[in-house]
């Protein structure tokens, strides 16, 4: 296995908190992945298509970042609990209770920490995720939250399988015609108190969407499953900051070619702002054997 987060020359330079988290234990075939959810320094955010205006984002930024401290937690904890499983047991049970514990302990961080969620300033540290776990030899579980996802590629590259983008982009366009927005932009703060408050985690909106902020209604927007994989096929578990560059032709002819450095250049090259992947090489199952211990982002 194989496991970075990448952030674009912007992000470098302006020296953005890193709000991705990334782990896999090799040996035991257990992978997670999470994306904190970007906070508001200010009630009226600045103009994020200027660069002094990115400047003045960052320095009125929180540090350290409540998002990277939540994807921390999310990552470390869903590897702890997926491990307490016996291998064969490791199914989308074992998923989901891996899911359930790092919201209750997010939940825990938040309580601490944030002493009345404004939905703006002041709103619960919150990430989306993703993790798998192989039961056996070919059987592998996932779970995922919103935009984060799983994918399975053929010895050719190309892409057998991958899980559904949940994120906010595939609401926008309904959830902006709410007659509270209209006329507002996302700068607004009761734009974005509005949508936090009643799109987020509320299963009795149809078109809501999901974060793991310790409240119990994310867990509607948790989706599992098990797949199995054949001899040559590999799996990714990323971040939507390189969701297009996964499923580029670039990504998959470098899959093809097994060329993990040539994997790492490219997302590096193109992400958008900020992502992470995992990267298991695919393998014989007849010289299956798992070799290292986990790696913390």
């Amino acid at each position: 296995m194989h496991g970075f987060t990448q952030k674009n020359w912007k992000m470098r330079l302006l020296m953005h908190p890193t709000e991705d988290a990334f782990g896999f234990s090799d040996e035991e075939g257990i992978i997670a992945v999470a994306d904190g959810v970007t906070r508001d320094p200010k009630e009226y955010l600045p103009n994020m298509k200027s660069f002094f205006g990115k400047l003045k984002f960052l320095c009125e930024y929180p540090n350290p970042s409540p998002a990277q401290i939540v994807s921390d937690i999310c990552v470390s904890t869903f590897i702890e609990v997926v491990r307490d499983y016996r291998r064969e047991n490791r199914d989308t049970r074992a998923i989901w209770k891996g899911f359930e514990e790092s919201n209750r302990r997010i939940k825990r961080w938040n309580e601490e920490n944030i002493v009345s969620s404004d939905y703006v300033t002041n709103d619960f540290a919150g990430c989306v995720a993703a993790g798998t776990a192989f039961s056996s030899e070919e059987l592998v579980s996932y779970g995922f939250l919103t935009d984060a996802g799983i994918a399975i590629f053929d010895e050719k590259g190309e892409v057998k399988f991958r899980t559904e983008n949940e994120g906010p982009n595939k609401h926008d366009k309904y959830i902006w015609q709410d007659e509270r927005l209209k006329g507002n932009g996302w700068r607004n703060p009761e734009v974005r108190r509005i949508i936090r408050r009643d799109y987020r985690n509320n299963p009795h909106e149809k078109h809501s969407f999901g974060v793991l902020t310790g409240e119990p209604e994310a867990m509607s927007y948790v989706r599992t499953g098990t797949k199995e994989l054949k001899p040559g096929e590999g799996l990714t578990v990323y971040t939507d900051g390189l969701e297009s560059t996964i499923f580029s032709g670039k990504f998959a002819d470098l899959i093809r070619r097994r060329d993990v450095t040539g994997i790492r250049k490219l997302c590096k090259r193109e992400v958008r702002t900020e992502g992470s992947l995992v990267y298991r090489e695919p393998i014989d199952f007849e010289i299956w054997g798992w070799s290292s211990a986990y790696q913390p982002s």
